[in-house]
C-alpha cells in the first residue's frame, strides 16, 4: 500500500459517498414529504437512464483522452451547480422540472462513482486494499446520514444544498488526486472505441455475463430497499429515517474490513452467493415486520447491509477490475455501473414503482399490512437470482495463482483480462 497515495484516495472516497448520501439517501422521503410520492419510481428510473447514457462514454474519455481525476473534477463542479436548482422545483411541486433536474444530476454524478473506483484500482492492489479504500465511502455515507437524521432533515430539501456544497469541495479536491493518465492515449481512435466495444466484449465470457445478469435482476430488491425503506420506516413511526439507516451502514463498515480476508479464503463465488442469499433474508424480515411492527426484525434487516452490499456489489467491482485489460479498466467499471445503476436501476425502479403504487395505497401505520406484499416480491426475486448464480457461475478466479488472460472474443481485439 502506497502511504503517499492511499490517504488521498480515502478522502476522495469519503467525500464521494458523503455527497451521494446527501441527495440520494432520502430522496424518496423528500419527494413524499412534498406531495410527490407517485414520482419516486420515475425519479429512480430516470437515474437509471442517466447511468445508461453517460458512464461508459465518460469511461472511454478517461481511458483515451484525459486523466481520470480531471474528468471527475469537472463533472463534480458542474453538478454542484445543477444540484442547487433541484430543491426549488421540489418545493414548487413542479414534477416535470424536478424529474428533469434529477436526470441531469444522474448524468453528471454516476460516471464519477465508476471513475473513483478506477482511480483507486490504478494505484492499489484491488483484492487486498480496495475494501479498505471503499469503506471510507461508507463512512462518508454514514456521517451524512447521521447529520441528516439528527438535524431533522430526512424529508427536507436542504439535503440537496448540502450535496451541492459537497460537490464543490470534491471537485476542487479531485485536482489533487494521484495522476491517473489515460492508458490508451496515443492509440488510433476508431468507431469501435467510440462504441466501447472492447469493454462490451467482456460479455463474451460466460461467468462475467452471469454475474452481470445477477446484478441486473438483484437491483429489484436493492432498489426496493434504497428507494422505499425511508418511507417504510416512517410508516413504522420513525421520522428520523436517515438515522435509523445508519445501523445498516455501520454494519457495512464492519464487514468491509472483513471482506478482503473472506474473499481471499472463500473465493468469489461463495462470497457473492452469500451476499445474494442475504437479500432474501433481509426482505423476508421486513415483510414479517410489516405485519406486527416488530422492530427486532427491522433492525436485523438493516444490519444485514454489510452482507447484502459488501459481499455482492463491492465484490462485483473487484471481480470486474481483475477481468478487464488495463486499457479498458475505466470503461469496464462504467459498464458494471451501467448494469446496476443504469439499465438495472431503470428496470428495477419501474418494477418497484408499479408494485408500490398498486399495493401500498394507504399512508402511515394503516399501510403496514400492504407492505408485506411489497417485500415478499423482493424476496422472491432475490431467491431466483441466488439459484441462478449458484448453478451457472463457474469462474472463481480468486483460486488461480495468477490472473489468466481470456481468449479474444471473436474478431474483437480484446486483450488480457484480469478479474477485478
Amino acid at each position: 500500500m502506497d502511504l503517499n497515495k492511499t490517504p488521498r484516495l480515502l478522502v476522495m472516497m469519503f467525500i464521494q459517498y458523503f455527497m451521494q448520501g446527501a441527495w440520494n439517501m432520502t430522496m424518496g422521503l423528500v419527494l413524499s414529504t412534498y406531495g410527490m410520492a407517485t414520482i419516486i419510481g420515475s425519479s429512480y428510473a430516470l437515474l437509471g437512464l442517466a447511468t445508461i447514457l453517460s458512464p461508459l462514454f465518460i469511461g472511454m474519455v478517461a481511458d483515451r483522452f484525459f486523466s481520470s481525476q480531471k474528468v471527475m473534477a469537472i463533472l463534480h463542479l458542474i453538478n454542484a451547480g445543477v444540484l442547487l436548482f433541484v430543491p426549488q422545483f421540489i418545493e414548487a411541486q413542479n414534477t416535470g422540472m424536478t424529474l428533469t433536474m434529477i436526470f441531469l444530476v444522474g448524468l453528471l454524478f454516476y460516471p464519477t462513482t465508476a471513475l473513483a473506483n478506477s482511480i483507486s484500482f490504478s494505484h492499489i492492489n484491488g483484492v487486498k486494499y480496495f475494501p479498505f479504500i471503499r469503506v471510507f465511502g461508507t463512512f462518508g455515507f454514514m456521517v451524512i446520514g447521521f447529520i441528516i437524521g439528527e438535524m431533522g432533515y430526512s424529508g427536507n430539501t436542504i439535503t440537496w444544498y448540502i450535496a451541492s456544497a459537497s460537490g464543490v469541495v470534491l471537485g476542487l479536491y479531485c485536482f489533487t488526486l494521484p495522476n491517473t493518465p489515460p492508458k490508451a492515449k496515443g492509440s488510433v481512435f476508431t468507431l469501435r472505441d467510440l462504441l466501447c466495444l472492447d469493454a462490451l466484449a467482456l460479455f463474451k465470457d460466460r461467468s462475467f455475463s452471469v454475474l452481470m445478469l445477477s446484478i441486473f435482476v438483484l437491483m429489484i430488491p436493492k432498489t426496493a430497499y434504497s428507494a422505499y425503506i425511508p418511507v417504510f420506516l416512517k410508516a413504522l413511526g420513525f421520522d428520523n429515517a436517515a438515522s435509523m439507516m445508519q445501523v445498516g451502514i455501520a454494519c457495512e463498515v464492519i464487514f468491509m474490513f472483513l471482506l478482503s480476508f473472506f474473499l481471499l479464503k472463500a473465493g468469489f463465488k461463495i462470497t457473492l452467493m452469500l451476499g445474494a442469499v442475504c437479500w432474501i433474508i433481509r426482505t423476508l424480515l421486513f415483510a414479517h415486520a410489516s405485519l406486527d411492527a416488530n422492530m427486532m426484525f427491522v433492525l436485523i434487516g438493516l444490519m444485514l447491509q454489510g452482507f447484502c452490499w459488501d459481499f455482492f456489489f463491492t465484490v462485483g467491482d473487484i471481480y470486474v477490475d481483475r477481468k478487464a485489460a488495463p486499457e479498458i479498466k475505466a470503461q469496464a467499471q462504467s459498464l458494471r455501473f451501467i448494469v446496476s445503476n443504469g439499465v438495472g436501476l431503470l428496470f428495477a425502479s419501474t418494477v418497484c414503482g408499479q408494485i408500490f403504487n398498486s399495493t401500498v395505497t394507504e399512508q402511515g401505520p394503516q399501510a403496514l399490512p400492504q407492505w408485506e406484499t411489497f417485500w415478499l416480491v423482493s424476496a422472491g426475486v432475490a431467491a431466483v437470482v441466488s439459484v441462478f448464480f449458484l448453478i451457472f457461475f463457474r469462474d472463481d478466479i480468486s483460486k488461480r495463482k495468477a490472473d489468466l488472460p481470456l481468449k479474444k472474443a471473436n474478431s474483437w481485439s480484446l486483450k488480457t483480462l484480469s478479474l477485478r
